[in-house]
């Protein structure tokens, strides 16, 4: 029997860890009865599907990042998305969850389909598994969005999948991107 692994890690203050191992439990059980029943269905799909559930459960967006251990730029994006101003603004309209390109099977699978080139790399998912937004600015990947045309891509997209956030609120996000932006040599080493 093969069996995957699934790394992905959902940011959610609402989260206990009874819902967090469930969600992975569910997850990875999917993967197993996805390999060891033959069915058709690939493990990125079920797991894309579990993802939109749970964020269609508080009635938000999927944030979905795809990223790995090794890109600086990635860490950053999860400092970003950890730090508490941040959280609170984006955790009223999104669920964020993580996606290790290179420790995921699932993971990988979901960036061959929905990532732009480059991480890290990210996608918003409506409440049907449709994509609202990506980091493509029709340029290329925005990656973690640094500079200001990245920026204006980045509150862009989250206009799109989030119609009620406020002007102040983007400029919040906009304000804590370039703190981080400014500081990581001193975040990440």
């Amino acid at each position: 029997m093969r069996s995957s692994k699934i790394k992905l890690n959902l940011h959610h203050k609402t989260f206990t860890m009874k819902t967090t191992l469930y969600v992975f439990l569910l997850a990875f059980g999917l993967t197993i009865a996805a390999s060891s029943f033959g069915q058709n269905t690939p493990v990125a799909n079920d797991t894309l599907k579990l993802l939109v559930t749970n964020a269609n459960n508080y009635h938000k967006k999927l944030f979905l990042v795809f990223g790995w251990q090794g890109c600086s730029w990635c860490r950053l994006f999860d400092k970003y998305h950890s730090d508490s101003a941040v959280h609170a603004i984006l955790d009223k309209y999104m669920v964020i969850a993580k996606a290790d390109i290179y420790k995921s099977k699932a993971g990988a699978d979901l960036y061959k389909t929905y990532g732009k080139e480059g991480t890290p790399s990210w996608t918003i998912f409506g409440a049907n598994g449709e994509v609202l937004a990506d980091s493509d600015n029709g340029k290329g990947n925005v990656g973690y969005p640094a500079e200001a045309d990245e920026i204006a891509h980045y509150l862009k997209a989250l206009k799109i999948a989030a119609p009620g956030i406020s002007e102040p609120e983007c400029a919040i996000l906009a304000d804590k991107l370039k703190d981080y932006r400014n500081k990581k040599s001193q975040i990440i080493k």
